[in-house]
């Protein structure tokens, strides 16, 4: 007996219609799978756990959907090979790090605020006690800092980190000398970027002090760290910054060399 050549019919197979018949056709059948992909997801949600981690961009390690992550690139075909510039430490190395670059941020934060007439806690304390009153110098106000973010680097691969530290901070209301009306009620919020070398002694030295404050964008713009990235071929990494201020952002690299960083490249702000 001949078997036939024909398929079974198909019932979910779309069926091919002319003019305005067949488009209501679609648009109904656009609803029904929009219809149970709903349903599906409904399902699912029914079933996960209470207690599941949640998957949405603003968990721990993700980008805010509002923030912008600036990722670095070199556009050269026959570019250096990508390097690891991150330097390597255990965890109790790098707490030692944050806590001294947090001390020596705290003397570049105190300045800044002597300079500008924000605090009287931060003028020069006397190094001993006085020999007529017999007491001890006073202690230096500590800022509250926030948003502390430490990367430290190997750019030349000669394990001698470079470390950059970037900060925001506020003095104690306390501190502060009367200021006039236009003050406003809100403390002055200090924005700090530092760039220390450490030696093979452990010592460290600052390369770069960049300490500037919401009021003053416009006289001293505040850097953010983008990344390490070799920027000429040569195998030694350089650090891109981002500078902001009230005119607009520009982007700067710098390259360190001892106890200094030299321009490299600066940008026109926009």
């Amino acid at each position: 007996m001949a078997q036939s050549d024909q398929t079974p019919e198909d019932k979910d197979r779309p069926a091919l219609k002319r003019g305005k018949a067949g488009a209501v056709a679609a648009e109904e059948a656009q609803k029904k799978a929009a219809a149970d992909t709903s349903a599906k997801a409904a399902g699912h949600a029914a079933l996960a756990p209470a207690n599941a981690a949640p998957t949405s961009t603003t968990q721990a390690g993700a980008q805010a959907p509002n923030q912008i992550q600036l990722i670095p690139a070199i556009s050269d075909s026959d570019g250096p090979d990508p390097l690891p510039y991150t330097y390597s430490m255990k965890p109790e190395e790098e707490e030692k790090f944050r806590k001294k670059m947090l001390d020596i941020a705290a003397d570049e934060i105190r300045a800044r605020a002597a300079a500008i007439g924000a605090s009287s806690a931060t003028s020069p304390q006397p190094t001993r006690a006085s020999p007529q009153h017999g007491k001890a110098p006073a202690k230096p106000v500590q800022p509250h800092f926030a948003d502390v973010q430490l990367r430290v680097f190997d750019l030349a691969d000669v394990n001698e980190p470079e470390l950059v530290l970037m900060a925001n901070a506020r003095l104690p209301q306390s501190t502060r000398k009367n200021e006039g009306a236009n003050s406003g009620p809100q403390e002055l919020q200090y924005i700090i970027t530092l760039v220390v070398r450490e030696d093979v002694n452990g010592d460290l030295h600052k390369s770069l002090a960049n300490v500037t404050d919401t009021q003053h964008l416009d006289v001293i713009p505040r850097l953010e760290l983008i990344d390490a990235v070799d920027v000429d071929g040569d195998g030694r990494g350089e650090l891109l910054f981002r500078q902001v201020s009230d005119a607009g952002s520009a982007f700067v690299i710098y390259r360190v060399i001892g106890d200094r960083l030299y321009p490299l490249f600066q940008g026109t702000p926009q």
